[in-house]
């Protein structure tokens, strides 16, 4: 299964890494790292956040951005994923920062989406939601792995 992860995931990794959010955060990304995705959206929010909330933190944020980009897929906005993005905004009222992570997502083949910001088990065009901070780390584990 390939999964990308959410900008929320890296956040908590970043700013709370001693929290057990911080903690399973740093596990998923672990565990995602060489098959999974990450959308550019997701790496821009990510460093907007952290910009926004440690500003001593964003040379960090910023490296931490290189070193994924290194072993995560970076899922590109084009006019494609821009277009499913729109649809998902009007048919499925998704916010539309969401919707252009996932479409970016899925158009880069991810079927797994590690996110606490929407429903968990949501299944939508082929992906599945999961809450990796309500799910044992044995369960994302073996779900990262199917």
């Amino acid at each position: 299964m390939r999964a990308c992860l959410d900008s929320n995931i890296l956040v908590y990794a970043e700013l709370e890494p001693e929290t057990p959010k911080g903690i399973r955060s740093h596990r998923a990304i672990e565990m995602s790292a060489l098959r999974g995705v990450i959308a550019a959206q997701a790496m821009l929010e990510f460093v907007a956040v952290v910009r926004r909330r440690r500003m001593q933190s964003l040379q960090s944020a910023l490296a931490k951005v290189d070193a994924l980009s290194t072993v995560f897929e970076v899922a590109p906005t084009n006019n494609l994923v821009a277009s499913r993005a729109l649809a998902m905004v009007r048919d499925h009222q998704f916010q539309v920062w969401d919707a252009v992570i996932w479409s970016a997502s899925r158009e880069a083949g991810a079927t797994l989406f590690l996110s606490e910001d929407l429903q968990n088990g949501l299944i939508l065009d082929g992906m599945r939601v999961v809450n990796p901070f309500t799910v044992s780390e044995a369960d994302l584990a073996a779900l990262l792995n199917a």
